[in-house]
């Protein structure tokens, strides 16, 4: 070997040794674990102690310098995701990803989300705005004090974070509230009446089934009766069906394939910050507990992503000891709980989003039709900056009932379509938030939830002294006409228009009911009339809520380990109801086999089970054959619940289609187990990039999973042949023992607290999920400091 050779092969070596130790640095470096930062912003002393999972308690003498050191923290950990949420919020995506998501950001400036937090952020009372700028401050201090390398997305997009802004925290809560609005549900069914007309649109509207399970029960309150028709924005008799009339309808089906719908990057980035419609939450009073206490337990189901949607915590200032999730960008706890009081969350699926259809006043684009008279659109310019492109100029307009999401084609039956959407109005969720972690009674909790404007959740509640129960918090529009509408409505008539809203007490509530507990899971509040100015029916399936109530019922002798048992249960309530027709189509194909071992199993979609397999993709294949035989498109619209409601009705095609879909799913299963076809993904937007995905080990995929679309422990996913990708699941479990704050009960995430891809608090929660562990958020400074590894001091300058 020649010296040249060596001399180039050393430094080769040395080269790829300092690339290796580069990308080990991107992947892995985080900052403000451990020392001393000197912070002039701060009023006194921060202690920050974190245990083995890198979950923080912060301790502070003033609030503000608790919230100005949890923005340091939320930064340090999830600065990528928290500068992701604020660019969904502001529609700057193609900022970083170029041409690409052009059309989302100008469907995200139409919307307005960002503009509505900053006109939410003037109207905050002073105290409230001080503390968000105190976050605020703490963000930006972590981003002038970095040492070392910004998280790797912004290595391999080129970019530097920017400073935050206070309007970024509160935009984020229109971000979560987004998802919950329900717009592309609405967009396909306004699609579906269009292409299908009244009669087929039926088959695929919105139905909760007579024998669904209620949150608060079937009867009637009387306190609701007496508050009705009492004054000003009171409830009144609905007196709505559950469908808008036809000829109502059919006058703005022309909006469905105008409407946009974000899709491809923007969309999976969108994804990444969403809540889907469908979690689990209950509360059990101590009647029916081993401690005689009250037990909590919740897990809210999200797209599972990297990082994960929350934070865990704990905060404690003089006054404030509370320990949750919560949400990196956001001041507080959105759910966990203090020394006297517990919460959590699901959505109550509310339809606070309308869409309406505009006309154009005398055929003159700058002026709009009302029903008195015509009135001119709110106009302005946005400039969306364009990574390796030109900007590009974007006309906002809005009307009196918000912004202009679309125009309509020549010849349809109005000119524009406009949305109306609570969240854009004023919100007073940060001080809600903050009412809850200082909450000393179920009193003080059912204030903060008055206090809650969005997200719209079902929140359950319990506190030391025993009281339990449940309120439903969030904006309930009324409208003209009377209840929820799921299709446009004309603009110009006024008779869909938003007249108030509903009066906190009137919402669903029950404390300390009889049957000693109180269960959600997103599914129909009560079955007053007041339920129909909640939704037009549009509550996720009664299976899970009813398998909940199952569990609950059996025993009289609850604790931690049956609260965890029931969160990881995995039994399909819609197998044990319509099982039968299933083994009917298996025994009727000639698969006795297979019938029988269906008629045998008992429903649960464990890993090794092939009965989950035959039923699940027998279910999924039976869908895609009504689909195509009810509206003769394999593309349409057609949820599973459109298919239960055609089994409950007896529809005459079910039976040899079953039987067809019982052969195929044979066919596509084989031998294989539940475990083997259906696998999470929990997903990163830059996993798939060629080489860097791998090298910097974003994401995780091929992990088996139990449960199904219908089980307490949700595993969701969009196919409808093997494999199944699993993409939705509780993003996170907690249980509360309020007889023994610290030594029963805690918290979970499905994968960690950093967002550095390889750091080793990154996914080393994930085991600990899949197996259902939950890990202790001690309130009690004794035991924090016992499972302290990492302390950080933060000292004011002088």
């Amino acid at each position: 070997m020649t010296r040249v050779l060596r001399v180039v092969l050393a430094l080769a070596a040395v080269l790829a040794l300092l690339a290796w130790f580069q990308l080990h640095r991107l992947r892995t470096s985080a900052p403000f674990r451990e020392g001393t930062v000197t912070l002039a912003a701060l009023d006194g002393t921060v202690e920050i102690l974190r245990d083995s999972l890198g979950v923080p308690h912060i301790y502070a003498s003033t609030e503000r310098d608790l919230y100005l050191a949890q923005g340091l923290v939320h930064a340090s950990d999830r600065l990528w995701q928290m500068d992701q949420l604020r660019r969904v919020a502001g529609g700057r995506l193609s900022e970083l990803f170029g041409e690409v998501t052009i059309d989302t950001d100008r469907f995200l400036r139409a919307l307005g989300m960002e503009r509505a937090a900053r006109r939410d952020l003037r109207d905050y009372p002073a105290d409230v705005q001080a503390l968000v700028e105190a976050y605020t401050t703490g963000v930006n201090a972590a981003l002038t004090n970095w040492k070392g390398p910004f998280p790797p997305e912004f290595f391999l997009l080129r970019v530097r974070p920017e400073a935050w802004e206070a309007a970024h925290s509160v935009s984020i809560e229109k971000v979560m509230a987004w998802d919950l609005a329900a717009y592309g549900e609405t967009v396909a069914l306004t699609r579906a009446y269009q292409r299908h007309g009244p009669e087929l649109y039926e088959k695929v509207a919105p139905w909760y089934p007579a024998w669904g399970v209620t949150i608060v029960g079937d009867s009637p309150r009387e306190a609701h009766a007496e508050r009705r028709g009492s004054g000003e924005g009171d409830v009144g008799d609905p007196g709505v069906a559950a469908r808008p009339a036809p000829g109502a309808a059919s006058a703005v089906a022309d909006a469905g394939d105008d409407l946009p719908l974000p899709s491809g990057l923007g969309a999976a980035l969108l994804e990444a910050t969403s809540i889907t419609r469908a979690s689990n939450s209950w509360v059990v009073g101590g009647a029916r507990t081993r401690s005689g206490k009250p037990l909590l337990a919740n897990d809210m189901h999200l797209a599972l992503g990297h990082p994960n949607v929350w934070y865990l915590v704990g905060l404690h200032a003089p006054g404030l000891d509370v320990v949750g999730m919560s949400l990196p960008g956001v001041p507080g706890v959105v759910a966990g709980h203090n020394r006297a009081v517990a919460w959590g969350f699901t959505n109550a699926n509310l339809d606070d989003i309308d869409l309406f259809v505009e006309r154009y006043a005398g055929g003159d684009p700058g002026r709009y039709e009302t029903p008195d008279g015509s009135a001119p659109f709110e106009s302005f310019e946005e400039r969306i900056l364009v990574k390796r492109g030109d900007p590009v100029t974007v006309t906002v307009r809005e009307t009196r009932h918000g912004p202009v999401l679309a125009d309509l084609d020549p010849g349809d039956s109005g000119d524009a379509v406009s949305l109306r959407w609570a969240a854009l109005d004023p919100s007073t969720t940060f001080r809600a938030l903050r009412t809850l972690n200082g909450a000393t009674s179920v009193t003080d909790v059912i204030g903060g939830i008055d206090l809650l404007s969005n997200p719209h959740q079902n929140v359950v509640f319990a506190d030391t002294a025993g009281d339990f129960g449940y309120w439903m918090g969030g904006t309930v529009p009324l409208r003209a006409d009377g209840g929820a509408r799921t299709l446009p409505q004309r603009g110009w008539t006024g008779r869909s228009d938003w007249t108030g809203v509903l009066p906190f007490a009137d919402h669903p509530s029950v404390l300390n009911p009889t049957a000693g507990f109180v269960a959600t899971a997103n599914n129909r509040q009560t079955r007053d009339p007041v339920s129909l100015l909640i939704s037009e029916e549009d509550w996720a399936p009664p299976f899970r809520a009813e398998r909940i109530t199952r569990l609950l019922e059996a025993r009289s002798d609850h604790d931690v380990a049956s609260m965890r048992a029931i969160q990881l249960d995995v039994v399909s309530e819609w197998e044990r109801r319509y099982g039968a027709l299933a083994v009917s189509a298996f025994r009727a194909a000639g698969l006795a086999a297979e019938a029988d071992a269906l008629e045998s199993w008992d429903g649960a979609a464990v890993l090794e089970s092939r009965e989950a397999a035959l039923l699940e993709t027998w279910l999924r294949r039976l869908r895609t054959a009504m689909r195509i035989h009810t509206l003769g498109d394999q593309e349409a619209h057609y949820p599973l619940m459109a298919l239960t409601r055609a089994i409950e009705g007896g529809d005459p095609a079910i039976d040899s289609l079953a039987r067809e879909a019982a052969l195929e799913a044979t066919r596509l299963v084989g031998g294989r187990a539940w475990g083997e076809i259906h696998q999470l993904t929990v997903a990163h937007p830059m996993a798939a990039l060629p080489v860097f995905g791998r090298l910097f080990g974003f994401g995780r995929a091929g992990i088996p999973r139990p449960g199904s679309s219908f089980t307490v422990d949700v595993a969701g996913f969009a196919e409808d042949l093997p494999p199944y990708e699993v993409t939705h699941g509780a993003s996170q479990r907690h249980v509360v023992d309020l007889a023994d704050l610290d030594g029963g009960g805690g918290f979970i995430l499905p994968g960690g607290q950093s967002g550095l891809p390889a750091h080793r608090n990154s996914w080393d929660q994930l085991e600990r999920w899949l197996r259902g562990d939950l890990w202790l958020l001690p309130l009690d400074r004794s035991l924090v400091e016992a499972r302290t590894v990492e302390r950080l001091e933060l000292r004011p300058a002088g």
